[in-house]
Order: structure tokens, then C-alpha cells, then sequence
């Protein structure tokens, strides 16, 4: 490792983020370009980065765990034995810390490190990064693994810091937390119903000890079970010798799942024969109800409303108490259009006397208050701790606590009143990139996870943009590159190609992370296309083909 002087250390490339995307960017780089010196810094005293931080209880994969995993690793396949059809926290995050111990990753990662500033320098082309320690690192090259759902944030609602009592996010749930002891005879409160949120609330309803626990409910959010399982000893060995062909149905989906969606249309379908389908697809586990259905059911409206009346009366069939029923129904979205979280008995905890449900609709937040939160209805719901699952800055949210200096000196992400009258790259949060692995005007800057990537499946979506980032690095070396800039034209077709392929799906009407929205961010509250909604089997070949092409669409110097 060079050095520069005491406070500036030199690299050929630094990783940002020790999560999956950090831990294979580092293995793949190292493993392909040996020579070069390669550092992960991550902000956390550890790897895992969704996996570390997210501890909350019922954490858990709503993927299937055989089909999560890394697919370059064939002996750890063969090694590792998985507990359940769909992983809990502490296992996915020991599975994460076997691979770099197994691969020697930890000597490349720097813990407890928070980047502060990055600046381009144009003179000798490197980028200068500055931790929140005033630590310099300067780089020839930079991969941001940072994340897609990593940025918390908290209710945009007054008086949070007034709160008396225990208080946290999910994602910082207290390392130390035993909720038989912590939660005994204590009323809590849980803010949010996205997938954290419902994780979260269905695993304390099951804790005895508790009190009471009160649900604040701002949207109400589809759901549907995931029928988890263990995975026998006998059925271990079973996966372990059809992990290629896993893996190659994955490369076949859309979405990278094992589920693929019913070629038919809904109304080319007799009505027994859908419901049909629906029960089959609502019976099996994991994303079978969200990917297995009809092709038609989130780009037809009238489709996705009978699907969706389907599943509203499968909440009904389990919620004892037809008022709370219909509160837990969305009314402003149609099931699927929003990414669904996956439920191991959360409707039954309303059933319970100790759990209640305030429906932020009919009675919003006046405030938070010393003692708990006062609602619209004079109401004030005393509490001991308070739960936010209200989710994260998600895509560009990463980026944000970085203060971002690209070439020409423009910021990264800004308003159209910049200051030193610098354009924003990212104009209003909205992602303007070259097949979602570089940005214009930010040079030797790849991401991966980044804005208009295909998200679906994380793992396989992580390896494919690793491997043609490292071959672009390696392209670099080879031809004694030093600067690699996508060009402003490529962005714009990359861009228009995003946008053409978001049209007709009913998603892209709907308020959410995946729409680049978000009401307790400012600046986030109009809809953009924030990811590849095309098919990741289109996203590949096409990133193929820029290869093929000697990488069109990209700048060497």
C-alpha cells in the first residue's frame, strides 16, 4: 500500500460499502488484477452491510435462500448448510462472514469509517476521498457499493426528538436488545408497515412479556405469507447437487427469482381457471403470489384489480374484526405494484387483545410527545418505546450524506439553485447514468446497486454488475487507461431506454422506494425512474453487447 504521508494513503481502486456488493467487488478486482493495490472502506465495525445492520427481530430473507447466495463460489455451495427456506438475519450474516474469511477479504477492509467528502481532481485524474477523521484517501478508480436501501430515515412528523422513552430505527436496532427482558411489560409502539415494519410487528406480537403493542399505520401495504420451512439434512444435499440449474432458471427470469410470471392473460383465463391459479400461486412459498401470475396483472388494470380484490378477501378471511380488515387493505394501490413484503402471521396479530391498530388515514399524527404520540382525534397512545420501520432514502439516498465533487466541479445530486450555480448531475434526484454503472461528469466512478440497474434478485444482480465492472477495469489496465468517462450521448439513450422500459407498468403510478419517492425526504416527492424495469435478462445482453463493441458508449483517455 502506497503512501502519500501520514494522513493520505494511496489505492488503484476504493470500494465504499462492505456489504455483498463491497465483498465481491473486492474478491473479483483482486482476483483479476492482482497486481493492483484494492481497499474497502465501510462505515460499520463490520461486514454484512444490510445484514449487519438490519437486527430487528424477524429479519429475514423473503427470497429464497438457495437462490440468494453467491453462484462463483462452488466449493462454499458445497460446504454451506442452510437452516431454512428463507434465512434468518444471524444465519445470512455468519454465511456473509465465512466468505471473507474464507477468501482473506478482511485484510482489504478498513471498519468504522465514514466518508465525508469526494472530490475529482482533474489535474492527475484520481479521485480524493476525505473521512469524517479528515483521513485522505486518493484513488485512481472508485466502485460505490453502498447500497440501495442504506440510508434510514426517520418520519417527517413533529416532535420525534421529544420522545421520553427508548426510541430507534429498525435498521439501528440496539445490538444488545433481548426482547423477553427488554420488552417485558412495556407498551410499544412500532411507526411503518413496509416489509420492516411487518417483520418487526408479527415477531413482537409473539413476545408474552409484552403489554400492549400499538401499530401506526401510514399506508397500508399488500402482503402475503411466506410459508417458510427448515431445510432438512437430506434436502441440503438434495440443493447442493442442483445448484447449476438454480442458478441458471434465475438467469431465465425476468426478475433473477425462480419464480417465472403464467404466459396467459388474465381474461383469456375462465374465472375458476384464475382463481385457480391464484390459490396455487397463494400456497406456495416466497414470490410465487407476487411473480407467478398471469403476464398481464401489473400493466392491465382491470387484471390487477381482480387479482387484487382476490387477495384483499384472503386478509378478510384472516382478521377477525371487519373495521381493522379494511383499514389493512390498501385502497390507493392495486397488490403487486409496490414491491411486496413477504408475512409469517401478521394479519393474525390483530386478532390479538393486546395489539391495536391506529389508522394514520382516518386519524393522523399531531405529534410525538414526551410520553407517546397524540393522534387527530385528541388522543394521546402512551408508550414505552418506539419503533420507527419507516425505511430508508433508498437508490440515491446512499449518496447523499457525501459531499460530491465531479469533473468541472459539479455536485452530484442538487436542486436547479446549486450553489456556485454548479448543475446537479442527478437534477431533483433523478438518476442520470450509462447503463446504471457510470455517471457523466463523475469519471472513474462505477456503481453497483446504483440507480437504473435491475435490483430483483440482489446477488444475481450484484455479480453480473461486479464482473463488467471489473472487466472494464481490467480493459483499462490492459490498454494503460487511466481516465474512463461515460459519455453524455450513451447516458441519454441509456436514460430514454430506462424510461421506455418503465412504460405501461402500473407501478410507475404508485408512490414508492421503487419510484424514487419518498415523503420524510425533502426533495424526494415526484416520481421518477429510478431503476431498470426492463427484464435483467435484457439489462445483461445489453451490457454484453457494449462490451462487444470495444465499450461503446464510454470515454478512454
Amino acid at each position: 500500500m502506497g503512501s502519500i504521508g501520514p494522513q493520505e494513503q494511496d489505492y488503484d481502486v476504493l470500494i465504499v460499502g462492505a456489504g455483498l456488493s463491497g465483498i465481491y467487488s473486492l474478491y473479483n478486482i483482486r482476483k483479476q488484477i492482482p497486481s493492483w493495490r484494492v481497499k474497502v472502506i465501510e462505515a460499520a465495525e463490520s461486514v454484512g452491510g444490510t445484514w449487519l445492520w438490519n437486527c430487528y427481530p424477524g429479519a429475514r430473507f423473503d427470497s429464497e435462500t438457495i437462490s440468494y447466495q453467491f453462484s462463483w463460489d462452488k466449493e462454499l455451495l458445497q460446504e454451506w448448510n442452510w437452516k431454512d427456506t428463507f434465512s434468518a438475519q444471524p444465519d445470512t450474516l455468519k454465511y456473509i462472514e465465512r466468505v471473507c474469511e474464507k477468501h482473506n477479504l478482511y485484510d482489504g477492509i478498513q471498519f468504522n469509517t465514514r466518508v465525508k467528502s469526494a472530490h475529482w481532481q482533474d489535474t492527475d485524474c484520481t479521485w480524493l476521498f476525505i473521512d469524517e477523521n479528515s483521513f485522505r484517501y486518493r484513488t485512481r478508480f472508485f466502485v460505490s457499493c453502498m447500497g440501495v436501501l442504506s440510508c434510514p430515515t426517520l418520519p417527517a412528523i413533529p416532535g420525534i426528538k421529544t420522545f421520553e422513552g427508548q426510541a430507534f430505527h429498525t435498521s439501528r436496532w440496539p445490538k444488545d436488545f433481548d426482547m423477553k427482558r427488554d420488552f417485558a411489560n412495556k407498551r410499544i409502539g412500532v411507526i411503518g408497515t413496509g416489509a420492516t415494519g411487518i417483520q418487526t410487528i408479527t415477531e413482537t406480537s409473539k413476545e408474552p412479556s409484552i403489554q400492549s403493542l400499538t401499530v401506526f399505520q401510514r399506508t397500508p401495504n399488500w402482503s402475503a405469507p411466506l410459508r417458510n420451512t427448515k431445510i432438512t439434512p437430506g434436502q441440503m444435499e438434495k440443493i447442493k447437487m442442483e445448484y447449476d440449474a438454480i442458478f441458471r432458471r434465475c438467469a431465465s427470469t425476468p426478475t433473477g427469482f425462480l419464480h417465472q410470471p403464467d404466459p396467459r392473460k388474465t381474461h383469456e383465463v375462465p374465472p375458476e381457471e384464475r382463481v385457480e391459479l391464484w390459490e396455487k400461486c397463494y400456497a406456495e412459498p416466497g414470490f410465487a403470489k407476487w411473480l407467478g401470475v398471469f403476464s398481464d396483472t401489473y400493466t392491465d388494470r382491470e387484471a390487477n384489480k381482480l387479482y387484487s380484490d382476490f387477495m384483499a378477501d384472503k386478509i378478510r378471511q384472516r382478521v377477525h374484526d371487519p373495521a381493522v380488515a379494511d383499514s389493512l387493505i390498501p385502497k390507493n394501490h392495486g397488490f403487486g405494484t409496490r414491491r411486496v413484503p413477504l408475512e409469517s402471521g401478521y394479519f393474525e396479530a390483530f386478532n390479538q387483545s393486546n395489539v391495536h391498530l391506529v389508522d394514520l388515514q382516518k386519524t393522523p399524527v399531531e405529534t410525538v410527545t414526551p410520553k407517546g404520540i397524540l393522534t387527530s382525534d385528541g388522543k394521546e397512545h402512551e408508550l414505552d418505546i418506539l419503533v420507527y420501520a419507516t425505511g430508508f432514502d433508498a437508490i440515491t439516498g446512499a449518496f447523499n450524506p457525501i459531499e460530491w465533487h465531479g469533473k468541472d466541479d459539479r455536485p452530484l445530486i442538487g436542486s436547479s439553485d446549486t450553489e456556485l450555480g454548479k448543475r446537479a448531475v442527478w437534477l431533483d434526484h433523478r438518476p442520470y447514468t450509462y447503463l446504471g454503472l457510470m455517471i457523466p461528469s463523475f469519471p472513474n466512478m462505477f456503481t453497483v446497486l446504483g440507480p437504473h440497474q435491475p435490483f430483483g434478485n440482489i446477488p444475481r444482480s450484484i455479480e453480473n454488475a461486479v464482473q463488467v465492472v471489473t472487466q472494464l477495469l481490467e480493459f483499462c489496465k490492459q490498454e494503460n487507461y487511466t481516465f474512463v468517462e461515460a459519455t453524455a450521448e450513451a447516458a441519454d439513450k441509456w436514460t430514454e431506454h430506462v424510461v421506455e422500459c418503465s412504460k405501461g407498468a402500473l407501478s410507475n403510478e404508485i408512490d414508492s422506494w421503487m419510484t424514487g419517492v419518498n415523503t420524510n425526504v425533502p426533495g424526494k416527492r415526484v416520481r421518477s425512474v429510478a431503476r431498470y424495469g426492463g427484464s435483467a435478462v435484457e439489462y445483461r445482453k445489453r451490457c454484453q453487447q457494449c462490451r462487444a463493441a470495444g465499450w461503446e458508449g464510454f470515454h478512454f483517455a
